[in-house]
């Protein structure tokens, strides 16, 4: 069973068998590249609907014991969703720079979360920044982070320490979101998989 989470009130509008086809490319795409990813990635057994070739910026989260493994993604539609996703699949599993990338003996447990995300847009005041509601992507010096909408609600986090962590996140001091800083902000639907 696929859970869905919407942040905002923006969707993509997938039915359950477009979700779980996207499911289906992120497992074989896992198993295929973390035993060698002999030749290319083939969409062939899957159906790939007009939904899922909308570009659509997306992040592959893996999570093993409930420990963030591998977290990828993209904040621009850069592909079609379901080459987005499969392209990030590979990226969390085998390039995310904080982990050593996943081996074939970890796939059984790994938790999967399928991040999509509505268009970015830009803040003229944090007071259009809602907690739970928006992801956010902070600016300043050359330096950008970014925090998807659930981060600060699994955390535990108010407005204020979320925008510390991120500014940090971004390599500045915990205060310089106070500043100087410019803020975009957008929602996801977080799409996971249960049982």
């Amino acid at each position: 069973m696929i859970k869905e989470h919407c942040s905002g009130e923006w969707t993509p509008g997938l039915d359950r068998e477009e979700q779980v086809t996207l499911f289906g490319i992120v497992s074989d795409t896992l198993d295929w590249c973390v035993h060698g990813g002999k030749g290319s990635f083939s969409f062939d057994a899957y159906e790939v609907t007009d939904a899922l070739k909308v570009p659509t910026a997306t992040f592959v989260t893996l999570k093993r014991c409930g420990d963030l493994r591998g977290c990828i993604g993209s904040l621009v539609p850069e592909a079609p969703m379901f080459e987005s996703v499969h392209d990030n699949a590979v990226n969390a599993a085998m390039h995310d720079y904080r982990f050593r990338t996943v081996q074939p003996d970890e796939l059984a447990s790994l938790e999967v979360h399928i991040s999509l995300l509505s268009p970015i847009v830009p803040i003229a005041d944090l007071s259009e920044f809602t907690l739970g509601e928006h992801g956010i992507i902070v600016s300043k010096a050359g330096c950008r982070a970014v925090f998807l909408p659930e981060v600060a609600t699994e955390q535990g986090w108010t407005k204020e320490e979320t925008l510390s962590h991120l500014s940090m996140k971004a390599g500045l001091a915990a205060d310089a979101w106070r500043e100087g800083a410019s803020f975009q902000v957008f929602s996801s639907v977080v799409l996971e998989r249960e049982g």
